[in-house]
């Protein structure tokens, strides 16, 4: 059993833009910006917790599939950062996929979130 929440978030730095000879300081930008777009999305979500999640990545974007990988680890950075899940490691962090779906705007990414051992707080 779980809770599932779906996202709809502007499409991420490639992973080729983000470590394409960028300064540290570029790459916390990048990261920060994206808190912001995930702040925004979970607006209407109260606060959580969850032992262990997944998360699918739909895309429609230019980007190579395994260029979209900044989605999953901006999300589960995200998951950590606010307490509502304990890591981001494997014990935790159980499944990921990323997912072409041509049907979709090329500016969003949906992102899937399974959250096993849910608790509202």
């Amino acid at each position: 059993m779980y809770n599932e929440i779906e996202l709809n978030l502007p499409k991420p730095p490639s992973l080729n833009q983000f470590y394409a000879g960028k300064h540290f300081a570029i790459r916390q930008k990048y990261k920060k910006e994206y808190f912001e777009a995930l702040e925004k999305a979970f607006e209407n979500y109260g606060e959580f917790f969850a032992e262990t999640f997944n998360i699918d990545v739909y895309h429609n974007s230019r980007y190579d599939t395994d260029n979209c990988i900044l989605a999953v680890k901006f999300t589960a950075d995200y998951l950590r950062h606010r307490g509502w899940v304990k890591d981001d490691t494997k014990k935790y962090f159980k499944k990921l996929s990323i997912r072409v779906d041509e049907n979709m705007d090329k500016a969003i990414f949906k992102v899937n979130i399974k959250l096993y051992g849910y608790k509202e707080m």
